[in-house]
């Protein structure tokens, strides 16, 4: 029975057993369970490059070209591209612009030799006439373009360019096919001249600009006047 002394002792003693192991550390917990409050979460994910082959291919970019040979140049760059979900594909390449090398054509045809060129006006005139809107224009301004004569091996200019152009329109007119009407009523295909004034050619001897303006050059030319002093004082 505990002693009165006079001197109150508030001691208090807790007993927790709640977390405390019994035993000693030697104690076998192989295939024990522990609830440790972890939840465990399993995402699938099938976006690109989850499986084999789910990956997006690269993008297709038309690639850059050039123009080769500088500004002064006949070719045309062209460039593609294509883009599809497995596939993609692009592609350049050059094209020739014929238009531009008729026109450096009919320009080296035509520029004097002195220039660079070879001089021949008419060959220069006959590339550009290849092309049926020159062609068409040349028509309509009463100058057609020049035509070989094989049978007389002469060049054939304006009418007579013209009726060999009626002879067979589809053979030497050019875009003929494009515009047959046109044509045919511009040429009078199938038609007589029966009706309009011949023309006769002058063959008469025609003089030169110098010839017609110098007077001298035609009075030593000409039969000469004997002078036997008649008239004088």
């Amino acid at each position: 029975m505990p002693i009165d002394d006079g001197i109150t002792n508030n001691n208090t003693t807790t007993t927790d057993n709640g977390n405390d192991i019994a035993g000693d550390f030697s104690n076998n917990y192989e295939d024990s369970t522990v609830d440790s409050n972890n939840e465990s979460q399993v995402t699938n994910y099938n976006g690109a490059g989850s499986s084999p082959g789910s990956s997006p291919v690269m993008s297709s970019i038309s690639p850059t070209m050039m123009g080769g040979g500088g500004n002064d140049s006949c070719l045309i760059p062209k460039s593609r591209g294509l883009q599809l979900n497995i596939i993609g594909l692009s592609q350049g390449e050059m094209q020739q612009d014929p238009n531009c090398n008729r026109r450096k054509n009919a320009r080296l045809l035509g520029i004097p030799q002195q220039l660079g060129g070879l001089g021949l006006q008419v060959s220069a005139i006959s590339v550009m006439c290849q092309d049926a809107t020159v062609f068409r224009s040349m028509m309509l301004a009463n100058t057609p373009c020049p035509i070989n004569d094989a049978r007389t091996g002469k060049l054939l200019m304006g009418k007579r360019a013209i009726d060999k152009y009626r002879e067979n329109p589809s053979m030497f007119v050019v875009g003929y096919a494009g515009d047959k009407e046109f044509w045919d009523a511009l040429l009078r295909v199938g038609e007589e001249y029966e009706d309009e004034e011949i023309v006769l050619e002058d063959t008469t001897p025609k003089l030169s600009i110098s010839d017609r303006f110098r007077s001298s050059k035609r009075r030593r030319d000409g039969p000469s006047v004997d002078n036997d002093g008649a008239g004088k004082d």
